[in-house]
């Protein structure tokens, strides 16, 4: 297999963590740009070929910068919730956080590959993502992924512009693109699981929710990376946009039961009608760390699942379900964190 010289934006996160280890494991170099080195020293700078390097990457001087020599490009930068919320009609007349992180630097990060020779593209999109759904975070990761399909195609055969583009034109740059669209993810150090694990045991007996109909299919973070990974090389996976979801279909109630199992509380969980569930949402947004918004309700309004197996037919991938994994994670160490502690001990 041929090493690269790969960049990762939004490689601190939780899944740029777990696939810099991948990378790093099969002798690729890799760069992980972050606004804050220091904040991720404990879990990437252990990794041998990983450099952590500190970068503006909304800032297209820096960003060329850290680019240049590389020969893979890989965007993760994806946010939930908004602080600076741009205007609900559309298209917006004040750009909030989803259309500077999910719409305007995919399309920087496309033009400078272009401009900078550099082939090979991936970008993580979302389940749902479409220019038409009905939450703005659904929206804008739909807008996004379309530019970067834009980009990977001629611009004779496309025109001179797609509307989808905006003010700042991105015309076919012939790129090797490929978008992933994963349902949730799970595994250790996930958002999903843990959040609702601490939440069940800090409140005293009963949980209000919105949204426990909601349907979804969770997906191994393993099984997410692999799937990156084994895409780097793989001619039948450019131009293309893949669905990563589980084994199994849940609603949120049923996953918040299972939580529950897991963890040894018994909360009763009072499903709100989504009058009260928008209430409960426009409250909690103006908490510190939006546990939920109104806008994530309009994401659970879109069932969070794919008829396609794209994990197993493109990749080989047998996907995992969630009750082979989350029982090592949740009260115990995971395999992850005992890998990075064999690491740092043979240093």
């Amino acid at each position: 297999m041929a090493t690269h010289k790969i960049c990762i934006l939004g490689g601190t996160g939780f899944v740029g963590r777990h696939l810099a280890e991948h990378l790093s494991q099969d002798g690729h170099q890799i760069r992980i740009l972050t606004r804050n080195r220091e904040r991720n020293r404990e879990n990437l700078l252990v990794l041998p070929q990983v450099e952590v390097i500190e970068c503006n990457v909304h800032n297209p001087i820096a960003l060329e910068q850290q680019l240049k020599g590389r020969d893979v490009v890989i965007n993760l930068v994806g946010i939930l919730n908004e602080n600076r919320p741009g205007r609900s009609d559309y298209p917006p007349e004040r750009h909030g956080d989803f259309e500077k992180n999910h719409i305007e630097l995919p399309r920087l990060v496309a033009n400078l590959c272009g401009h900078l020779g550099i082939p090979r593209l991936l970008h993580m999109s979302a389940l749902g993502a479409n220019p038409i759904a009905p939450s703005a975070y659904l929206r804008s990761k739909g807008i996004g992924e379309e530019i970067i399909r834009q980009s990977g195609e001629n611009s004779a055969k496309n025109g001179y512009f797609n509307y989808l583009n905006g003010p700042k034109l991105l015309w076919g740059r012939g790129l090797k693109v490929t978008s992933f669209r994963p349902s949730i993810i799970f595994g250790e150090g996930d958002s999903f699981f843990n959040r609702f694990a601490q939440l069940l045991r800090n409140i005293p007996f009963f949980l209000p929710m919105a949204g426990t109909e909601a349907k979804m299919q969770p997906v191994w973070i393993e099984d997410v990376v692999s799937a990156f990974v084994q895409s780097i090389d793989d001619e039948k996976t450019y131009g293309k946009a893949f669905d990563l979801c589980g084994p199994k279909v849940y609603t949120l109630g049923e996953l918040i039961a299972y939580t529950q199992s897991l963890i040894g509380t018994h909360r009763k969980v009072i499903a709100l009608c989504p009058l009260l569930g928008n209430l409960q949402a426009g409250l909690m947004e103006k908490l510190p760390g939006k546990v939920l918004t109104r806008d994530n309700l309009k994401s659970l309004s879109v069932d969070n699942i794919s008829s396609k197996k794209d994990l197993q037919e493109v990749f080989g991938i047998q996907a995992t379900a969630i009750e082979s994994i989350v029982p090592t994670y949740l009260g115990g160490k995971g395999q992850h964190t005992e890998r990075l502690s064999a690491i740092r001990n043979r240093r």
